[in-house]
């Protein structure tokens, strides 16, 4: 029974190993129970001149839309900026990384051989360093007083695809947005 139970508990460990804890900031002297309602500051823009999709209006929508359902699903209630509690911003960014890996080009061999010294052996292998580069866009979601105090703060960074269906990038902003308000309002 021991033997069935180890690879179980490995296997559950290994999983929550993997979930992506989301980056996020807040002023602790805040009372995040008062906030009832919010507002956007003024227009949200995305910072950056790549003009990629990530950085577009219909990107732009999407991110608004599933902000405000987050904040819906919270009970906050979008109000005139004047009447608000709080006031939400967000901002995109699209950096270039490198990625750098070691990858075996040739299968391994061994070689055996007879010769004027005596009998030889060895394995061969070939060995190549490959480089890549993407884009990685970053989501950075802020909650501001209406005297502009930053006083919430929460970010997600992923791997660019632009070679992906409208679909997708809707679902890859809806999972964005929902583990960086994960942690809004905190507890």
């Amino acid at each position: 029974m021991k033997i069935a139970i180890a690879p179980l508990i490995g296997l559950a460990v290994l999983i929550t190993g993997c979930k992506t804890t989301p980056n996020y900031d807040y002023d602790t002297t805040v009372n995040f129970s008062q906030l009832k309602t919010y507002a956007w500051v003024v227009e949200s823009k995305p910072a950056g001149s790549d003009k990629e999709y990530f950085n577009s209006d219909i990107n732009n929508k999407r991110i608004i839309s599933a902000i405000e359902e987050q904040l819906a699903a919270k009970g906050l209630r979008k109000v005139a900026p004047n009447e608000a509690s709080v006031l939400v911003n967000f901002h995109t960014a699209i950096s270039k990384k490198r990625e750098r890996d070691v990858a075996n080009t040739h299968p391994y061999y061994w070689s055996f051989g007879r010769g004027y010294y005596g009998s030889r052996w060895g394995v061969h292998m070939n060995l190549n360093s490959l480089q890549r580069e993407y884009k990685e866009g970053s989501l950075i979601v802020d909650f501001v007083t209406p005297n502009k105090e930053l006083v919430w703060r929460g970010s997600f960074e992923t791997r660019l695809s632009a070679k992906s269906t409208p679909e997708k990038r809707s679902k890859k902003v809806n999972l964005a947005v929902a583990e960086i308000l994960e942690n809004f309002p905190p507890q």
